[in-house]
């Protein structure tokens, strides 16, 4: 009876397949005709700030981009509440290497407040210039 449970037990493991789902996606260009030429002025803070976190697993789990995005956040959130972005940003992140992961354990980020004063448009002799639309487009592309 043990023999025949032991064979059925093996025969049910050799049936079984582990399988592995692939996704991808595809991105589309823009085309040239509906880039902005609108900029911003910024009023960039002469002092720079420092501020480290400790992510949660939350925010940790989706990747070390979205926590350096959130160290970002609590950082202007604590500092300066009308700053709308961080100039120059500078992350210092600690990581503990663990067997099959690595688990983010704190982020220092450094940098300078800055808030938008008003938007503009771009200079008809600026935006058409042959110079500048080439660097521009190229750096869409990337």
């Amino acid at each position: 009876m043990k023999k025949n449970l032991f064979f059925a037990a093996i025969a049910a493991m050799m049936i079984t397949s582990c399988t592995t789902t692939i996704k991808t996606a595809t991105t589309t260009e823009l085309p040239a005709d509906l880039l902005s030429a609108t900029v911003a002025d910024l009023d960039v803070s002469s002092t720079r700030i420092s501020y480290t976190m400790t992510p949660s697993k939350e925010v940790a789990r989706a990747g070390l981009g979205n926590a350096k995005r959130a160290a970002i956040m609590e950082a202007l959130q604590k500092y300066d509440k009308d700053a709308d972005i961080l100039v120059e940003p500078e992350f210092v992140v600690s990581m503990k290497n663990n067997f099959f992961s690595k688990k983010i354990t704190s982020i220092t980020v450094t940098g300078r407040p800055a808030k938008y004063k008003g938007f503009h448009s771009l200079s008809d002799n600026v935006w058409c210039d042959p110079t500048f639309r080439a660097s521009y487009k190229n750096k869409i592309r990337k």
